[in-house]
């Protein structure tokens, strides 16, 4: 707007110039040219600052699943869980300040009993790749995110135990939650609960019988602290 006001008064004033001197019409001197070329090499500056921090997760999850038909399993509760963890604060078309994505890899352990079928206590390795937005006032921060996960079930620790070709390792689907934050100097602690829905059939439905198939999917809920170190 300003550099638009320039062109036009600069106009405006050469054609007068001209006028009253009767000289060639030239609206701009050689000094306007380059003010204004000047003027134009301006780039616009970031309206807000990006944040990158790298950190280390501790997971308390509460395992469970759906099943069809109802098998009535009770979810096995499990807390050697741990995470490497990247998230990115940045501006959303330098418009809106509250926007991340959070990238993590996880180590971790998911299992169940049941009286119908065998029980499954496993080790696993996930990816997830979140949108995550965060409210911040003073030193804290309100969050909340939704975004896919895959991972792949890595050993069984039940003991003689072993996979066979009606059992599925790769897993999907999507998880999301909310949480707080509290910052204190480089360092940031996160405190959130997310609710992971898979959509990968834990067996083939066929795994105990061609006439009755069966549909496993684990759900989980998923509380998490976060101790972040703030690189930028």
């Amino acid at each position: 707007m300003r550099k638009t006001a320039a062109i036009i008064i600069l106009a405006f004033v050469s054609l007068a110039s001209w006028a009253q001197n009767g000289e060639g019409f030239n609206p701009f001197t050689d000094d306007d040219l380059s003010i204004l070329m000047q003027d134009s090499l301006v780039k616009e500056q970031a309206r807000f600052k990006p944040t990158g921090m790298l950190g280390i997760r501790g997971s308390y999850q509460l395992n469970g699943l759906s099943s069809s038909p109802d098998l009535q399993v009770t979810g096995l509760n499990t807390y050697k869980n741990i995470s490497l963890v990247y998230t990115y604060y940045s501006s959303l078309w330098n418009m809106m300040s509250n926007f991340g994505i959070q990238a993590a890899v996880k180590y971790g352990e998911w299992g169940f009993d049941s009286k119908y079928f065998d029980s499954e206590h496993l080790t696993y390795a996930e990816a997830s790749l979140l949108t995550q937005f965060h409210f911040d006032f003073s030193r804290f921060r309100v969050l909340g995110g939704i975004g896919p996960y895959a991972g792949y079930r890595l050993k069984s620790l039940i003991e003689n135990d072993s996979w066979d070709k009606f059992d599925n390792r790769f897993d999907y689907g999507l998880m999301g939650g909310a949480g707080f934050a509290v910052i204190f100097g480089p360092f940031e602690l996160q405190l959130e609960g997310d609710y992971q829905f898979s959509l990968s059939n834990l067996y083939h439905m066929n795994k105990y019988s061609d006439e009755y198939w069966v549909t496993v999917n684990p759900r989980n809920i998923i509380i998490n602290l976060t101790l972040f170190y703030h690189l930028f």
